[in-house]
């Protein structure tokens, strides 16, 4: 048997994880900011990982709205790679497209959390208020 043969063999073979669960869930809510401009929403697992190597936040898909207010997003979320939700959204002020760079002005957060998602869950409602300034996700 040639080496590529085995290469693409074992490359075949042995790159089988656990299956990919996708739960279909519509995300709907509010964002509330006095400001104007884009505002990036961001979707996370709550925790991802088991036992010593679970870990805070796991980036599951990002959307941004062109200003505040009502939003729509249909997520596949992979029920079988973390548990719970938090739906981040950050405004950017200054079009840079950073948050809060150094030596620019501050900018708004916000967040929501959801520990635990039914696997019968086909919906979920948020309201996100940005009232703190230049916090990531994993310090709300």
């Amino acid at each position: 048997m040639s080496r590529l043969a085995i290469a693409l063999t074992l490359l075949l073979a042995g790159c089988v994880n656990g299956d990919l669960v996708l739960q279909v869930i519509d995300v709907s809510g509010d964002v509330a900011s006095p400001e104007s401009g884009d505002v990036h929403l961001e979707l996370h697992h709550a925790e991802r990982g088991d036992g010593e190597l679970a870990h805070p936040l796991g980036p599951i898909d990002a959307l941004t709205l062109d200003s505040p207010g009502p939003f729509e997003h249909e997520l596949l979320y992979p029920s079988s790679e973390g548990r719970g939700l938090v739906v981040y959204a950050w405004q950017d002020l200054d079009g840079d497209g950073v948050l809060c760079a150094p030596g620019a002005d501050p900018e708004p957060v916000g967040a929501a959390w959801f520990d635990e998602i039914p696997e019968d869950a086909f919906a979920l409602s948020v309201e996100l208020t940005l009232d703190v300034e230049c916090l990531g996700p994993e310090r709300l």
